[in-house]
């Protein structure tokens, strides 16, 4: 089992056992104060239930080496708070309870009073296994609400929690019933309790109201200057902060420029299967395809004709200025309907890209707000026939292109085809190719180096992410499938050759093909050599000149999502925009250690930066250095990448699940001395993620 699934096992026994404690405390109270001496029933299921307990207690620390080597991030809460709360409890439960229960088994009498800590009273045995029963349930809030890095004001109220249910229990058991003196008791015990009751109730509301106001409290709020973490002066302020609004980067003036217009609007679609389904598009499903040659000036002019949720154009994957990021409530304002802006950038690195609303982009990419961005080479030949393939799943109907069914081309014997394919969902493709082996000769708009050929592997792409596969033409037809789109097909055939190729995939072959492990694939660079694709043309930073060190843990927990409580979606145990930004100056080279503790992929995506791979659960790539912009963590992997501060702004760096992005898996990378004056909310409806 990965790391995830042990965590998953986990939680399981921490549900479990505080489950099987309280059980016993109930059975163990009600068995107890039965007058009938003998075996009975209830007390066997009270042993049972404490026998249940204290395995699965125990079986939680025998999960404890494989989540330590799986890294210190995945049994860090567990191993100095959770485990350590629950053992001693658990175990006085077990030496108190225990005999207590065997006695009443045995003979029924009633033991003799002596000091409750002992365990040899029915008020001790029962005060045990409370401790034991709410120390178990403050282990699973741990793992369900505080997470990897619990405040210590959250602890604290978890501890006074645990103390007050085992102060109301002492209460209650106070004095045997048949006594006036008892009854008097009672009414004060009572009211005791109610009272510890009232104040463990108004600490849980005041804690969720809390963290309510935290939830809300970055709405209409202006994103500030970080400040240089090298001169250690983290709570000062940036006298004359750098406005994202002026990184406008500069365009040559003898440039060619390249002019695109965008017109947001809603429509009903209809496909080539005959089915008809209402999407948000720029004009066709994918959107207008924007192509440039390096060098050129890209200039792009959006209009909202009535997309009432607003729009915006990110570009995925390719570092323009901060001012062109296209982010709302961080580089710009969500365009509203009526409204038009416009995007003007020098094409600085070749590849295949692709661009998308980055306003309520959940709802507005899965609905059609996307398209394809391909800039080329000068000095490269181009293939003879050159294919963009976006794979989307559009309100249920899975898409290669713009169909849900066929899509044909064709290509002479002989000749070179280049499929550039793009996943613009927001979960994992697989993609298989058909009819001749290939090569995978670009990752993320970078190139390979080094390709081998391929021939029995499926071609995995993340969410955002692309691969250009290549090959030469054979003398029948080529096929590519997606398991995301299964009555579409891509067809690439001679001419006058019959596409006959058509349906589903055989049966099981996405399940049984192997997959392409792209960090042992290629060569590595030969000393002195780089890798072309980056906006330098280079590999990455070497690791040797790290400045900085983060660590990004992805996990889910319960959280307010802009004030709705959610199962969130959360980096660093904080969900958006509550979460610490990674804060840089210019020049840095940052080690980022991203840490997947939950049971779903994040493809996390850096904007305006590429990164270098370091490593994937402790293992160097061996093949071509694998340069990404979004980077596909598997559940309970642990990857380390290198990212070169060298594009100052703003930038957004989240989960390309766009639905866990807007659930609060999304951060903020912040240059020193760049502030925006943009916010989360406010009056223009920002909703960047």
């Amino acid at each position: 089992m990965n790391t995830s699934q042990l965590l998953a096992v986990d939680l399981v026994l921490s549900i479990l056992a505080a489950a099987a404690w309280t059980a016993a405390v109930w059975m163990t109270v009600v068995s107890s104060t039965d007058p009938k001496p003998g075996p009975r029933r209830g007390i066997d299921l009270a042993l049972l239930l404490v026998g249940v307990a204290v395995i699965v207690t125990v079986s939680r620390y025998a999960l404890l080496p494989s989540l330590v080597a799986g890294g210190w991030w995945f049994a860090s809460e567990r191993i100095i708070i959770s485990l350590p709360l629950t053992a001693i409890p658990a175990a006085w439960a077990a030496m108190a309870g225990v005999p207590f229960l065997l006695r009443r088994r045995n003979t029924g009498a009633k033991p003799a009073r002596v000091r409750w800590w002992f365990g040899r009273s029915r008020r001790g045995a029962v005060m045990a296994m409370v401790a034991a029963a709410s120390s178990a349930a403050a282990a699973l809030v741990l793992v369900l609400v505080l997470g990897p890095f619990p405040a210590p004001w959250s602890i604290a109220v978890l501890l006074f929690m645990v103390g007050g249910t085992m102060l109301i229990a002492w209460i209650a058991l106070g004095k045997p019933a048949g006594s006036g003196v008892a009854r008097t008791h009672g009414r004060r015990s009572t009211t005791a309790s109610a009272a510890v009751a009232a104040l463990m109730l108004c600490t849980v509301l005041g804690s969720g109201v809390f963290a309510w106001l935290g939830s809300r409290s970055a709405a209409g709020a202006a994103i500030a200057a970080a400040v240089s973490h090298h001169r250690g002066n983290s709570a000062a302020t940036v006298a004359d902060p750098t406005p994202v609004t002026s990184l406008v980067g500069e365009t040559p003036k003898d440039a060619v420029v390249r002019h695109y217009e965008l017109t947001a609007r809603v429509e009903q679609l209809p496909l080539p299967s005959g089915r008809t389904t209402e999407a948000w598009t720029f004009g066709s499903v994918p959107g207008p395809m924007i192509e440039a040659t390096l060098g050129e000036v890209v200039e792009v002019v959006l209009k909202n004709r009535d997309v009432a949720a607003g729009v915006t154009v990110h570009w995925h994957g390719y570092d323009v200025p901060n001012a062109m990021d296209g982010v709302a409530g961080a580089t710009q304002d969500a365009v509203m309907p009526g409204q038009s802006t416009t995007y003007r950038f020098t094409a600085a690195q070749a590849g295949t890209y692709w661009y998308h609303t980055h306003q309520d982009s959940a709802e507005g990419v899965r609905k059609g707000l996307y398209g394809a961005f391909v800039v080329h080479h000068p000095a490269k030949v181009r293939a003879d026939t050159d294919i963009v393939v976006a794979g989307h799943d559009l309100s249920g109907l899975g898409l290669l292109g713009s169909s849900d069914r066929s899509s044909e081309y064709r290509a002479a014997p002989g000749t070179s085809v280049r499929v550039r394919l793009v996943n613009t969902d927001s979960l994992p493709q697989r993609y298989l190719v058909e009819g001749t082996s290939f090569k995978a000769v670009a990752v993320d708009g970078t190139d390979v180096n080094e390709p081998g050929d391929i021939k029995g592997k499926l071609v995995r792409l993340g969410a955002g992410g692309r691969v250009d596969v290549a090959f030469s033409m054979p003398d029948s037809p080529v096929t590519l499938r997606s398991d995301s789109a299964a009555d579409a097909v891509v067809v690439i055939a001679p001419p006058g050759f019959p596409t006959t190729a058509q349906g589903r995939a055989p049966s099981g072959v996405f399940a049984t093909t192997p997959v392409l492990d792209l960090l042992d694939y290629g060569s590595p660079l030969s000393a002195g050599n780089t890798l072309a694709g980056t906006p330098t043309e280079a590999s990455g930073p070497p690791a040797s000149a790290v400045t900085r060190e983060e660590v990004v843990v992805l996990d889910r927990q319960f959280r307010f999502v802009d004030g709705v409580l959610r199962y969130a979606f959360t980096v660093n145990g904080a969900a958006y925009p509550l979460v610490p930004s990674i804060e840089v100056a210019e020049g840095d080279t940052v080690k980022v250690t991203v840490v997947n503790r939950t049971a779903e992929p994040h493809p996390m995506h850096p904007h305006g930066h590429h990164v270098q791979v370091l490593s994937r659960n402790g293992v160097a790539p061996s093949g071509s250095p694998l340069v990404l912009d979004t980077v596909d963590v598997l559940p309970g992997e642990v990857w380390e990448v290198l990212l070169h501060a060298d594009n100052p702004g703003i930038w957004m760096d989240h989960c390309h699940n766009l639905d866990h992005a807007a659930e609060g898996m999304m951060m903020m990378l912040k240059y020193e001395g760049v502030s925006s004056p943009f916010v989360h909310g406010g009056h223009a409806g920002n909703r960047p993620e």
